[in-house]
This record gives C-alpha cells, structure tokens and sequence, in this order.
C-alpha cells in the first residue's frame, strides 16, 4: 500500500510537472517575443538596484523573525545561516505544490541538524509559519478589494475565499492558542482521543509531539515577542509590494497601485494550485489579471518571466546549499574510503 501511495505521488508530480510545462512553452510560443521585446524596451538600473536591496530586505527580516522566536526556547544558530536555511525551505516549498509550506519539515530538520533540540525546531518552525500567514492574510484581503473596486469582478470568488479564509485561520490559531495555554494539546489530543497513541509508530512519537506542543506553549506566552514577530511579518509584506514595484518599474512595466497588486496577487493564488513552481500557472494567472486591467497578454507574460527572476534570486543560495552539501558529503566518503 505504501509503495502505491508513493508511485501515485510520483506519478502525481510528473503528470501535473508535464502538464504545466506544456502550457509554459505554448505562452512562450504565443507571447515570449513580444514579452521580450517589452522587458528591452526600457530598463533602469537605480530601480532594480533597489528592488535587490528590498528583495534582500524582505528575506532578512523573515530570517530574523524566525530566529527571533527560536531565541526565546534555545542558542539559535548565526542569522547567515538561518537565511540560507530560509531559502533552502523556500527552494523546496516552490518545488512541492503545498502553499509554500512544503519547506517546513526541512527548516525544522536542518535546525536540529545544528544541535537545536527537535521541540524547539517545530515550534519555532510552526510558530513562525502561522504568524506569517497571519500578518499575509490581511494584505490579500486589501489586494483583492482593490481589484475588484477597480473593476476586476471576476475576483468576487477569491475575495470571498480569501476572506473566509482569513477569518478560519483567525479562530483556528485563537483556539490552538487556548488549547496550548491550558496543556491540552493539539496533535497529541487528536492522537487520544482517535487511539492512534495506541500504533507503535506513533507511540514512540509521542513524547517529542508533547515536546512540541509544550514548546509552542511556551512561545505562545511571550506575548511581546509574538506581536513583535507579527509586527516583522507586516514589514516583510510591504517589502514585497516595494520589491514588486521596483521590479516593473525597473523593466517600464505598469507600476500604478492596480497594476502592482495585481501581480502579487496573481504570483500567490498561482501558488495555490498543485502544479510544481508554478510552471505555465503563473504565466497564464499573470495574462488573465493584466488581460482584465486591459494590458495585452506580451505585459501579463513579461510580468511572470520577472517573477520568475525574482524567485530564483530568493532561491539561489538556498539552492546552492542544498546541492553542493550531498557533493561535498559524497566527496568526503570518497575521500575516507581506502
């Protein structure tokens, strides 16, 4: 049964990997000269110089929100190394179709592979996540009002999910919170009360999952350091909207407040769909919203092509790590052996 699951999984992934990568190529087909020939249009550099130093900005404050939690439950490694390990998540979680959550299992991972006690990884892991998509929804709420007050009344489904959306996480973390505050758990209630404690797997996972859960506890209590934290997450999201700016007005695209929201927007609901990296999503998302502003789809296709530059720049050095340590651990074995 297992076997099956991760054949389907596989299988899953390629499909969905080929199937985007076809509608990535035919937009090419269709609009990559005339995007290309937009982005040569008009370039300046003061703009994109400023758009890396926002980009950068952005990432650092991320970084230092997530070592800021993890601070109050143990010695946090050095801030260069979290923001590597921050892209490295990043690498992964634009790879695996989850919301960009996928990369969480591997910051908890890489942190307790420095030494940092399992709990406090999870925590300050999950923590970190929930607050940022705490301090995000908002700003989707105010992007999606913006575009449907700007005519954009296709946009009425997502401004209704986003919204509800919005308010679910609200109580869904409000809850959690008093669970957590009182010592009754979250997955290891869940566990009880379905017997699963009773399957020797989870069993002898129990004790770091009330670990964790004790940990988090602790986190949610430092209530200064969580509104603080929240606070880091709303400076990282104007970062975006800056970076985003600049970007389009670095390359002479639509930087007007519309056109800039739309962009971000459409970058985070392509995010959504379980296609990996968003290969042919986000270009077709990019054409559809600058297709309603009015904008040939050459701009819609020049807009994804800079997001896409914009990804790999937050992804490089994350990525960089994550393949030069199996080459670097395979050197080693080789160089041990007799």
């Amino acid at each position: 049964m297992q076997v099956s699951q991760i054949f389907r999984s596989k299988l899953i992934f390629w499909v969905n990997l080929a199937f985007g990568t076809g509608l990535f190529a035919w937009f090419l087909s269709q609009y990559g000269g005339g995007a290309w020939t937009v982005l040569q249009k008009n370039y300046a550099a003061p703009a994109f110089f400023g758009f890396i130093l926002s980009l950068t900005a952005g990432i650092a404050t991320l970084s230092w929100r997530w070592q800021f939690l993890l601070k109050q439950l143990t010695v946090a490694p050095g801030f260069i190394r979290m923001m590597i390990y921050r892209s490295a998540a990043h690498s992964l979680g634009s790879l695996i179709p989850s919301g960009r959550m996928g990369g969480d299992p591997l910051r908890a991972w890489l942190l307790t592979r420095d030494g940092v006690k399992t709990d406090a990884s999870i925590a300050s892991t999950v923590v970190d996540r929930t607050l940022e998509l705490g301090s995000t929804a908002p700003f989707t709420v105010c992007f999606a009002l913006l575009l449907f007050q700007n005519g954009l009344e296709e946009i009425t489904n997502a401004l209704i999910t986003v919204s509800a959306g919005a308010l679910a996480l609200l109580i869904g973390a409000l809850f959690a919170a008093k669970r957590l505050r009182n010592g009754s758990g979250l997955v290891s209630a869940l566990a009880r009360f379905t017997r699963a404690q009773e399957w020797s797997f989870v069993q002898n996972q129990m004790g770091l999952i009330e670990a964790s859960e004790a940990a988090t506890a602790r986190l949610e209590r430092s209530r200064g350091r969580l509104a603080l934290s929240f606070l880091a997450g709303i400076v990282a999201n104007l970062f975006v909207i800056l970076e985003f700016g600049l970007l389009l007005d670095a390359f002479g695209l639509p930087t007007e407040p519309v056109a800039v929201v739309a962009a971000i927007f459409a970058t985070g609901a392509s995010q959504m769909l379980p296609i990996p990296a968003s290969v042919g999503v986000l270009e077709g998302a990019q054409i559809w919203i600058f297709g309603m502003l009015g904008y040939p789809a050459e701009v819609g296709v020049a807009v994804a092509l800079l997001v896409r530059m914009r990804e790999m720049i937050w992804l490089a050095p994350g990525l960089v790590f994550l393949t030069w340590g199996p080459i670097r651990t395979a050197r080693q074995r080789l160089s041990n052996d007799p």
